[in-house]
């Protein structure tokens, strides 16, 4: 955040074009810490915040007019150097064989009817304009990798297949059912990586052993006496698109059964079809599929591990429940998406700061981690305090001192019965592999 970088940034993406009153390090900061809720913020707010911070004065007129393509441009490199700033906690050698642990997926949220162009929605579910954020994190390290503004009417598997080229030798990608292709199976296989992922319900899998295609209904009357689960290398695809891995299938509850038959009828109801007894046996399994050996990954240590993805979803809950990204007002579109970059420059630089205090805890005092909820919940309280360590005012020591250090033993994630953590679930899986 050095105003020098910035101006740099600037200067190139045609934001700042020649000697101009108020500075990018000004104008970021303003975009950042005036207001969190940016549904209630107005242009009007944001000249104050200028001529009390930074004692600039600007009309909104003024202001409007810098909201443009070369404002976003600005904007989204500032973002993408923060992510290309990496954090290393010093696990190059644990975690074997895998070099990062990528956790992907998606966030819909409705928009005004004014960004319908732009962001069109569904119009069969009465929604006109839906905005979808792509997103990605390594788990291993604590860095974001990818964080994209994108259609909701381009789905996760159309997305999947534009990232194959980020895909490199020695990861371990965890996607939803959503993002998986055999093009993309095939891909990770090639540049002698890993996946590990759920599969869609239909998809057909032919047992390397006998050449037979599973039998739900046999596997599920074998295995509903005991909790047993069942691994074994399938064939996916045909011709010279199929591919090996391992399938991992595992009986659910009842309860979580019966969910899935009624989510799933509701859907059929919907497209004038009727849901086949395959299926609903099929549904009597939680299934992965993964090309990782046994000796590196058990099946138990699989099925652990992609509960970890759900640590995706609560980073989701996190920027809509506290600071709400999904509320939004309608302004010009160069605005809307310029404050929605701010904001999340705003939550990186915070989600770093978590990231090496939770490191810290752990290192410390073994058995222990932060919470992401409690920590976010702080540094939502005390946001003037960090826009102080941003401008120099104040040593990013002095707030730990001041904001953090009292308070820190609140922060901890608290144990729940019967149930592990997922800083516990991740211990246990790799720190054995280290």
């Amino acid at each position: 955040m050095d105003p020098d970088k910035l101006s740099e940034l600037a200067r190139k993406s045609g934001f700042l074009q020649r000697q101009s009153k108020l500075k990018p390090s000004e104008f970021i900061d303003t975009l950042m810490f005036s207001d969190l809720d940016h549904s209630q913020l107005s242009l009007q707010d944001c000249c104050n915040d200028l001529a009390q911070q930074h004692q600039k004065s600007l009309s909104k007129v003024g202001l409007h007019k810098r909201f443009n393509t070369r404002t976003l441009d600005f904007l989204k490199s500032v973002l993408s150097t923060q992510m290309a700033l990496k954090l290393d906690h010093g696990q190059l050698n644990s975690w074997q064989p895998f070099s990062r642990v990528l956790i992907a997926d998606s966030s819909k949220f409705t928009l005004p009817d004014q960004f319908a162009e732009d962001y069109p929605g569904f119009g069969n579910f009465g929604v006109s304009s839906i905005m979808n954020i792509q997103y990605s994190f390594d788990l291993k390290h604590g860095n974001w990798e990818n964080l994209e503004l994108t259609k909701a009417t381009e789905n996760d598997q159309s997305h999947s297949g534009k990232t194959l080229d980020r895909i490199c030798k020695d990861e371990l990608h965890i996607r939803d059912l959503g993002f998986v292709t055999l093009e993309y199976l095939a891909r990770v296989i090639k540049e002698e990586a890993f996946f590990l992922n759920r599969p869609h319900p239909q998809v057909k899998f032919v047992q390397c052993s006998n050449g037979k295609q599973i039998d739900w209904v046999k596997l599920y009357q074998k295995m509903q006496n005991n909790n047993n689960h069942f691994d074994t290398e399938v064939i996916v695809g045909t011709g010279k698109d199929a591919i090996t891995c391992r399938l991992i299938a595992l009986p659910v509850p009842e309860a979580v059964w019966s969910e899935r038959i009624r989510k799933a009828e509701q859907k059929a109801k919907s497209q004038k079809s009727k849901l086949t007894d395959k299926y609903k046996t099929r549904c009597k399994f939680s299934v992965f599929i993964t090309n990782t050996t046994k000796e590196s990954l058990n099946a138990a240590a699989i099925i652990q591990l992609y509960r970890l993805r759900w640590q995706i979803e609560l980073v989701f809950k996190t920027w809509k429940s506290l600071f709400g990204i999904h509320q939004i007002k309608a302004v010009k579109k160069d605005r809307l998406e310029c404050q929605l970059i701010a904001k999340f420059i705003w939550i990186l630089l915070n989600w770093k700061i978590f990231r090496c205090i939770d490191a810290a805890i752990q290192k410390g005092v073994p058995g222990y981690a932060c919470s992401m909820w409690k920590f976010f919940k702080q540094a939502r309280q005390f946001d003037y305090a960090l826009r102080k360590v941003v401008k120099s005012s104040m040593s990013f020591e002095q707030w730990c001192e001041i904001f953090i250090f009292p308070i820190i033993k609140n922060m901890l994630i608290e144990p729940k019965k019967r149930k592990k953590a997922a800083f516990e679930i991740v211990y246990d899986i790799f720190n054995p592999l280290g």
